[in-house]
């Protein structure tokens, strides 16, 4: 075959960004509840990968942007051995930019994010596992949850909706950087790695408990998040600075799209915090930032700027030798330096309810970077909410914070587990 796919809108920027510090390779996992047989997930993935064309790729290299193509090399699966997010060496991986890791219970799918995110790598992995447990024999069924692997890819699926929902109008960008947010400073590992801390709380109760204070399950641990690194920067005589979570927002919902492809917007959800702002003040900015920001017409705003610079004639014409470098830059200057650290919540992941009694629950792990050592990831499934905060530094004060004063507001009972990567046994 000689099929070939454009790299997305979003995808450029991760082949320019991405580094030892930042391998910009993110994680999805199910938790079955029984040990996973390496050799059925290698069959059901043999069968799914066809299923996802634009997952199964290998990149080239262009003269003006990098761009994918049909790889029909194996794709094996591995029992994990390093830890989380690690940069993906091609050459050991037979040129894919994608990984499937089993470990104990644990089916694990890490994919570059040049690829797709995290909607597009939760169905790869929803309908990895749903062919594997048919492969066990199990009883189990799509429901409408889960793409079938034996259906041809749709043509929607691997669009660029980015182009699709552009409208062609784009205000000018400003010249300014935008407001320096406070960052995360500690002791990198040694050697590289990241560690990942799990917490899983009951997600209706907690979800309830959010409203009853006037904001979303994401609200709501956004402002304990921005309390307790406010709390932290107290400690470095860093009060002006502001503390700015940066949200990860999928267009799909705003913006329908069967697309298997990159398809978010990011807002930076701030707030400076003194001692004469309270938790609820807290709160109050926070549930307003994200009303304004998740709104449609902001967000159709970002997809026209978004559009509008990578269509420009300066970026179509200049080589990828010279693009890559000023891509790192504006990534630099304007992305790692307006944010503290990034939340991303993947939401209530849907499963058939044939499927619920074999897993037993899923995470996400965010690759840290250099100007953001600390990252946090959501996702909900059989009403656990499982919070995962994955570091590159030995310092874990706000991670503890966090889920003492999450305890402490709420009651909840959390339960905490850990890679133990950089910890001294």
């Amino acid at each position: 075959m000689d099929q070939w796919y454009k790299i997305d809108n979003t995808g450029k920027i991760f082949h320019a960004v991405s580094s030892a510090t930042n391998s910009s390779v993110f994680r999805v996992s199910m938790i079955l509840k029984e040990t996973i047989e390496p050799d059925c997930l290698q069959k059901a993935l043999d069968i799914v990968a066809i299923r996802f064309p634009t997952l199964t790729v290998r990149v080239r290299k262009g003269v003006f942007w990098d761009f994918m193509e049909y790889n029909d090399a194996p794709l094996h699966v591995k029992k994990e051995s390093d830890y989380p997010c690690a940069p993906i060496d091609t050459k050991s991986n037979n040129a894919y930019l994608i990984r499937v890791l089993y470990f104990d219970r644990r089916i694990s799918v890490e994919i570059f994010h040049s690829l797709t995110d995290g909607g597009g790598a939760v169905e790869f992995l929803k309908t990895l596992v749903y062919q594997y447990l048919i492969l066990k024999g199990e009883s189990v069924a799509a429901e409408g949850a889960v793409l079938l692997p034996e259906d041809p890819p749709n043509k929607e699926e691997i669009e660029d909706s980015f182009e699709r929902y552009s409208t062609g109008r784009s205000e000018k960008r400003s010249g300014s950087r935008g407001e320096k947010a406070f960052q995360i400073k500690g002791t990198a590992f040694n050697p590289l790695g990241i560690n990942v801390i799990h917490g899983v709380v009951d997600a209706s109760g907690l979800n309830a408990f959010a409203k009853r204070h006037g904001t979303s399950l994401t609200g709501f641990l956004m402002s304990v998040l921005i309390h307790v690194i406010h709390t932290e920067k107290m400690t470095r005589g860093k009060s002006e600075e502001k503390v700015a979570i940066a949200l990860p927002i999928s267009l799909r919902r705003q913006f329908p799209s069967m697309t298997l492809r990159n398809f978010f917007s990011v807002a930076n959800i701030g707030a400076h915090v003194d001692d004469h702002v309270t938790f609820d003040d807290i709160i109050k900015e926070v549930t307003g930032q994200l009303k304004e920001r998740t709104d449609k017409e902001a967000l159709q705003a970002n997809i026209n700027r978004f559009v509008s610079l990578q269509s420009s004639l300066w970026t179509r014409l200049t080589p990828v030798v010279l693009k890559y470098p000023a891509m790192r830059l504006g990534f630099n200057q304007f992305g790692e330096r307006a944010k503290t650290m990034t939340l991303s919540n993947l939401g209530n992941v849907k499963m058939p309810e044939s499927m619920a009694p074999h897993i037993e629950r899923m995470d996400v792990v965010l690759y840290p970077t250099r100007n953001s050592p600390i990252n946090c990831g959501l996702v909900t499934l059989n009403d656990q909410l499982t919070i995962t905060f994955a570091r590159s530094i030995e310092e874990n004060d706000i991670i503890t914070a966090f889920f003492r004063e999450l305890r402490r507001l709420t009651g909840f009972e959390i339960a905490i587990y850990s890679n133990d990567w950089g910890e001294e046994t």
